[in-house]
């Protein structure tokens, strides 16, 4: 617990460049903090600075359709050759009628074809992927519909362990709660999460900021979190937060929470979310 202190993997000014895994363990009848839970990193009164290295693309889309058996896409961006690496993971969002059919990947090799990035990967898709642009009516209207990827590798990655947050859909989370404005700062950019958040569990969410008010001073940015238990990242009780950039995978239930209609002033904005699924807790709407 960071109670009246100071966490800090990296800073804005010098991200941390190495690699770090914080794996939290525990389970429902592990000891826990008042208000806080288990298997959790809780913030009071301090101040959490996590700051993975900066990535060029977090997400981007496809350039052209990929078939069922396709081992490669070819990417419509620039360029991700100096930034996405072999052995980091992807996600390619589904474009057919089910959601489920995302595809989680592992790059192979990155190469340029002609302007655009080409990335190979482990093991052929098994769904198809669209991207094109469509004519519609007579007018020359047009709709842009393509896939999008995302990258789910960050050189820091905050998770429960692998053992058993799975089975048991216990996994770890962070919560920032602490009467006051700017009472907790939390700058949380390029990280991982994924075996996080802990299903039926109220308030047990992979990224919460709770009940503080204004949180002008921090943000959760470019992060991307997967294999979530309990949605995505809550704002509750909270102004004047960002969020942005960030990749979401299989999170249960609402993914971006907003919880009681009483939050203003936050900026949420550029967020991919990929193949939400069902909760059946908490919220019906979940």
């Amino acid at each position: 617990m960071v109670q009246g202190g100071y966490l800090e993997i990296g800073t804005e000014e010098f991200p941390y460049n190495s690699k770090l895994t914080i794996t939290m363990h525990g389970d429902k009848k592990s000891p826990y903090l008042p208000t806080y839970g288990n298997k959790v990193l809780a913030v009071r009164f301090g101040q959490l600075e996590m700051h993975g290295k900066p990535r060029s693309h977090v997400w981007t889309d496809m350039y052209s359709t990929a078939e069922a058996g396709a081992t490669s896409i070819t990417l419509n961006t620039v360029s991700v050759d100096n930034d996405w690496a072999i052995g980091e993971d992807i996600v390619i969002a589904s474009t057919d009628y089910d959601g489920t059919h995302s595809e989680v990947r592992t790059i192979t090799g990155v190469t340029m074809r002609s302007t655009n990035p080409v990335i190979t990967f482990d093991k052929p898709l098994e769904w198809k992927h669209f991207a094109a642009t469509e004519t519609v009516g007579t007018n020359g209207d047009f709709i842009d519909m393509r896939a999008e990827v995302g990258l789910l590798s960050r050189n820091v990655v905050f998770r429960g362990d692998p053992e058993t947050s799975l089975k048991n859909l216990y996994g770890a989370h962070i919560m920032l709660h602490s009467p006051g404005d700017e009472s907790v700062v939390g700058r949380i950019e390029n990280c991982e999460f994924t075996d996080v958040g802990q299903a039926s569990m109220l308030g047990r969410y992979p990224i919460h900021f709770h009940m503080i008010g204004t949180v002008a001073k921090s943000y959760i940015k470019n992060n991307s979190v997967h294999q979530a238990f309990n949605r995505g990242t809550t704002l509750h009780g909270v102004h004047y937060l960002e969020v942005s950039g960030n990749v979401y995978h299989k999170c249960m239930g609402h993914t971006m929470f907003i919880e009681d209609a009483i939050e203003t002033k936050n900026l949420i904005e550029n967020n991919l979310v990929i193949d939400t699924r069902a909760s059946d807790s908490l919220l019906n709407t979940d």
